[in-house]
């Protein structure tokens, strides 16, 4: 017989973190990742704010989400950049990354948000709830090891996936994420 969970979902902005909190994202991040960088709650770059979801006491979903304009064909749009989401395994097949999906999407649709934006491996999940693998060039800020290194330039069209928030459509061509891949 599987456990019954009572989740709750709560938006935080990330400055608003604390250290026993940013300590349970780091151990779920660490947990759900097998590469993530130990000891740190974000992966490049904190994000503008996450969704948490917690069964009583533990955390047991996470979702970062940077809020920023990207240029995509020389115009500027909005976007929400989705990164390490993810479930704990233990609560896994639960409706919880749906859940964290359709709460994203609803703040995106009532704050004007063009696109949701995320770079994922593997795609089913979100190809079910409506995300679009496309075939841009991208520009984005490599970090790694809390260093800038450089520029990257090149085509992620095995993993750059999105999905339409408003009547704005996406195009073809070059896109400048201005800062770092979530």
């Amino acid at each position: 017989m599987s456990k019954k969970i009572n989740p709750t979902t709560r938006r935080i902005e990330e400055y608003k973190i604390q250290d026993k909190k940013h300590a349970q994202i780091r151990a779920l991040l660490e947990r759900s990742f097998s590469e993530y960088p130990e000891g740190r709650s974000y992966y490049q770059q904190v994000p503008s704010f996450r969704y948490l979801v917690s069964d009583q006491k533990q955390l047991i979903g996470h979702m970062a989400v940077d809020y920023r304009v990207i240029n995509m064909a020389e115009k500027v749009y909005t976007i929400f950049g989705i990164g390490d989401f993810c479930v704990d395994p233990d609560f896994q097949s639960k409706n919880i990354a749906s859940h964290l999906l359709e709460t994203v999407e609803l703040e995106a649709q009532k704050n004007g948000i063009d696109f949701l934006v995320l770079i994922a491996q593997d795609h089913g999940f979100y190809k079910k709830k409506g995300f679009k693998l496309q075939e841009n060039t991208c520009r984005w800020l490599i970090i790694t090891n809390q260093k800038t290194l450089g520029i990257g330039h090149r085509n992620i069209s095995e993993s750059l996936m999105i999905k339409k928030m408003g009547k704005k459509k996406w195009k073809p061509g070059l896109v400048d994420f201005m800062g770092t891949i979530f």
